[in-house]
């Protein structure tokens, strides 16, 4: 990079250096941006690249940037994502702006209300994007235009407040979380999780397979009783505990077939669901949830089908490993009790 510090710029060693983070799956967009931002007026800056929002976490833990401009849309963890998992985990301090094509009001919205300081359209104009990332980087807007803003949102109307409250609030309310809990679980990226919206007849049955699964029952301090329950079919508990146990597809298979994960499987099954616990939604402030026990089974548990029918709230998703084919499908489900 060959920009130039000067007076009454940033200082051009690296201490003092500005960090930018560049989050885009296109390589090309990402050159772009970069060109873009090396000129006089920024000064020198350290600037680093991702090419999907999960990998963006990855580097804000160790990077720290001071500001990371994204895309919108991306494969696995979105820019709208990342920014949601950056504020859950703590985050506050780091900026973003997002640069992209997508010119839909909901993105703007949605933005908005998650803390993004600025919304740039592809293709953009290289000074707006200074400006813009001037003011994410605390400087004076460069030159002159127009700083990029973000629309007051539209307030909903009575119908959508009111189906809104009608609806059951999802049990695990951040998907780049759970992405994000099972990569740290796994150490690896090669999966995908995905919501599941299921028929109506598997919901009110019991789970989405027959066979045997991985049930984990939540507490939470102050509270009698469960708070929300776990659910891990045969497939997910033999993927979740035989990928982070470093088990080979041979012995995930015959698990499998045999109906019952190894010890050390369903010892790190269980690890995962433990991990969940946190993300498990809070009905009250001084709510805690964490797990209380889980078991194998293939019978319901007591209340568990009247459960599945009455929940304050559930939330399933469908688990792919592709390198594991045919057999690296597994389902998930967690419901508040």
């Amino acid at each position: 990079m060959t920009a130039h510090a000067h007076t009454g710029h940033l200082e051009s060693n690296s201490a003092s250096k500005r960090k930018v983070l560049i989050v885009d799956d296109s390589r090309a967009i990402q050159a772009i941006i970069r060109r873009a931002l090396e000129c006089e007026e920024l000064g020198e800056l350290q600037i680093q690249t991702a090419r999907d929002g999960a990998e963006a976490l990855d580097k804000v833990a160790a990077f720290r940037p001071d500001l990371v401009l994204s895309d919108w849309h991306m494969p696995g963890v979105s820019g709208i994502e990342m920014l949601q998992t950056l504020r859950q985990t703590g985050f506050h301090e780091v900026a973003v702006g997002f640069v992209t094509t997508d010119r839909a009001s909901d993105c703007q919205t949605q933005a908005r209300s998650n803390g993004a300081l600025f919304l740039l359209h592809k293709p953009f104009d290289d000074q707006a994007l200074r400006s813009a990332v001037a003011l994410g980087l605390g400087r004076s807007a460069v030159q002159a235009g127009p700083t990029p803003a973000l629309p007051t949102p539209t307030p909903p109307t009575p119908a959508a407040t009111a189906a809104t409250a009608q609806a059951d609030p999802p049990a695990i309310e951040s998907l780049a979380l759970a992405q994000q809990t099972l990569f740290a679980h796994l150490g690896m990226r090669g999966f995908e999780l995905a919501r599941h919206q299921q028929p109506v007849e598997l919901r009110q049955q019991g789970f989405v397979l027959p066979g045997p699964q991985l049930v984990a029952l939540y507490g939470s301090v102050g509270r009698k009783g469960v708070y929300a329950v776990g659910l891990l079919d045969l497939a997910a508990c033999c993927l979740i505990g035989g990928l982070a146990a470093g088990s080979s597809a041979k012995e995930m298979q015959a698990a499998r077939e045999q109906g019952k994960p190894n010890a050390r499987q369903l010892e790190l099954a269980s690890h995962f669901m433990r991990q969940m616990a946190p993300l498990i939604k809070k009905r009250s402030p001084s709510d805690a949830p964490s797990l209380s026990t889980t078991r194998l089974s293939s019978q319901p548990l007591d209340k568990l089908a009247s459960l599945l029918e009455t929940h304050k709230g559930r939330s399933d998703f469908l688990l792919r490993v592709p390198a594991q084919a045919p057999y690296g499908e597994g389902r998930l489900s967690f419901l508040l009790a």
